[in-house]
């Protein structure tokens, strides 16, 4: 029996074995396969099997494809962390990325590939400090990280969130400015405030080895400060308020290098460098003066001189102003874990003018927490005020109880040796020519802080070039008599009266009384010392306010207190032990605030 199946015959086509022609219209299949054909069944079989080749050669190239795609991320591991980073900040957005992948946090990628190799075996490691960090960021972030590989690598990656070892988070591994893993495994940190503040560091600092740019490419010292001077890194700059500190970092001022070194602030220049180098030697530290004695210059030059100790420290100077605003707003955004978060984990936090916390009970408590968080984890706090201790009683005495714990070092306005110092400085750093005697000269006259001698010294450069010569000692004379008129507070003998009173917590008649105790003699002494410094009125004069008989009396207690101050003589302030030159400053911060 025969099956005749009708179909058009195309014109040139080869006739298959095992059919017969019959005529023009119509082929007739044998019923006995001739040598070489094949039945229907053969020939479904025959497809199906070359549909599961094709189907095994499909997930084979599918399978190579997914190797291939792991071996391109082990490959080039710094382009791969690179790029997972954008992804992240394109899905999260760059400010929570930069809060919460800080510095601390260390990515890396583990894992060997070959055809045996199953496609989990590929793991990205997240390395936190704390457990606390390690659980909060693998709530948060765990379903976006996965998703960001997948997308920007097209394989399934493990993600793994573990606390580093102790040898893993010293200052001793090398690190970049972009904060992600270099190629072989080696750690780098993400830090933007690092990668702003690299950008005007010394050129010839070397930067580490394997260090990457933001291209994801290795580069050398020279192409990786360019890469940082690049218009991404210049628009996260220009979003991020700037710190009093750094902004005297930025401008090159705040060094150890460019501060001047007197009688007047030595303790606190050597104590600041040790600081620097060892941190948690003295925490907190507080640095306490009038303004202009340098005390935002040292905590700027700590800060640098750590960073560049140890290039991984993370480290923060703000003002107390600043502080009190971000953790407002992390109370009004619902945020503050991230503000607790970024610093409660910092190695090095500096905070300027804590005086402004007067008053400011929530976060004045905020801040207290922090310092014994730091304190316990060996991390170094410095502070800066205009205030002593005791003056910061009013402030907060846990805070004063606190600094107690550590150690408070003052700083005086400068002599006149530091003055001549200071002038020069000035005077390289303007670029600005001047002999010694005119150097001499402002030193002698402008007897305020290095802000006022800046202005002096400003004063005469816009004099010489309005009349076109240079700064001689005729020109400068009448420009600094000038100034000087203009610039020094006028102190009259009852604003002496008034701070003395303050200090001590007398009463202004008890200081024209005729008593004889020590808590009434005493201040009475500093009274007439004070205005005999101070004011240009004549000894009668004085006798006469202070309710005197003689002028004897004045010339007595000018000797008195210079005697005491050479034997470091301690008195009474109001019911307590006090040096003498700790009283002293007390009163002229108070007089300096009339």
């Amino acid at each position: 029996m025969q099956e005749v199946l009708s179909m058009q015959e195309v014109p040139g086509k080869q006739e298959v074995p095992g059919m017969q022609k019959k005529n023009r219209d119509q082929i007739v299949f044998s019923q006995q396969p001739t040598s070489g054909s094949m039945n229907i069944r053969d020939a479904e079989g025959l497809s199906r099997q070359q549909g599961d080749q094709a189907c095994l050669e499909s997930n084979r190239t599918s399978t190579q494809e997914e190797l291939e795609n792991k071996q391109d991320v082990l490959a080039n591991e710094a382009g791969a962390l690179v790029a997972l980073r954008r992804e992240l900040q394109q899905r999260l957005g760059v400010e929570r990325v930069e809060l919460w992948l800080d510095q601390q946090v260390i990515f890396q990628i583990k894992g060997g590939v070959s055809p045996e190799t199953s496609l989990g075996e590929l793991t990205l490691q997240v390395g936190v400090p704390t457990p606390f960090q390690r659980d909060w960021l693998r709530r948060r972030l765990l379903k976006p990280l996965r998703a960001c590989c997948q997308r920007v690598w097209q394989c399934d990656v493990n993600v793994i969130f573990h606390v580093l070892e102790q040898e893993e988070r010293s200052p001793g591994k090398a690190t970049n400015s972009e904060g992600w893993t270099g190629g072989d495994g080696k750690a780098v940190r993400r830090d933007a405030k690092v990668t702003l503040v690299e950008e005007n560091r010394p050129a010839a600092r070397q930067q580490p080895e394997g260090a990457i740019s933001p291209t994801g490419k290795p580069c050398s010292s020279s192409t990786c400060q360019s890469h940082a001077r690049s218009s991404r890194t210049r628009k996260i700059a220009e979003k991020r308020p700037v710190s009093s500190a750094r902004r005297a970092s930025v401008a090159g001022h705040g060094t150890f290098a460019t501060f001047v070194a007197g009688s007047c602030n030595t303790l606190a220049h050597s104590t600041a460098r040790l600081t620097a180098e060892q941190p948690g030697r003295y925490c907190p530290l507080l640095l306490y003066g009038p303004s202009g004695v340098g005390k935002s210059h040292l905590l700027s030059a700590i800060r640098q001189h750590a960073r560049l100790q140890s290039p991984r420290l993370h480290a923060i100077g703000l003002t107390s102003e600043e502080f009190t605003t971000q953790f407002l707003e992390a109370l009004n955004r619902r945020s503050l874990p991230s503000f607790r978060q970024k610093y409660r984990t910092l190695d090095v936090l500096l905070i300027d003018d804590i005086q402004f916390l007067a008053r400011k009970r929530a976060t004045l408590e905020e801040l207290l927490y922090t310092i014994d968080t730091l304190h316990k984890r060996g991390s170094q706090v410095v502070l800066a005020s205009d205030r002593g201790p005791g003056d910061l009683q009013a402030v907060s005495p846990d805070l004063v109880s606190r600094i107690s714990s550590g150690l408070a070092v003052p700083m005086d306005l400068p002599d006149y040796a530091t003055r001549v110092g200071i002038v020069r400085n000035l005077a390289l750093r303007m670029k600005v020519e001047i002999d010694q005697q005119v150097s001499t000269m402002i030193a002698s006259q402008v007897t305020g802080s290095a802000r006022q001698l800046s202005g002096a010294l400003n004063r005469l450069l816009a004099g010489s070039m309005a009349m076109g010569q240079p700064i001689t000692p005729e020109l400068a004379r009448p420009a600094l008599a000038e100034f000087s008129q203009q610039n020094t507070p006028s102190v009259r003998l009852p604003d002496i009266q008034r701070a003395v009173c303050e200090v001590f917590c007398v009463e202004p008649a008890s200081l024209k009384s005729n008593r004889k105790s020590r808590s009434t003699t005493q201040p009475r002494m500093l009274a007439m010392w004070l205005a005999r410094k101070y004011t240009r009125s004549a000894l009668s004069e004085i006798s006469d306010f202070f309710g005197r008989r003689s002028h004897s009396t004045v010339i007595s207690a000018q000797k008195k207190v210079e005697s005491m101050l050479k034997t470091q003589t301690e008195i009474t302030v109001a019911d307590r032990s006090c040096h003498l030159e700790e009283a002293i400053r007390r009163v002229e911060s108070v007089l300096r605030r009339a």
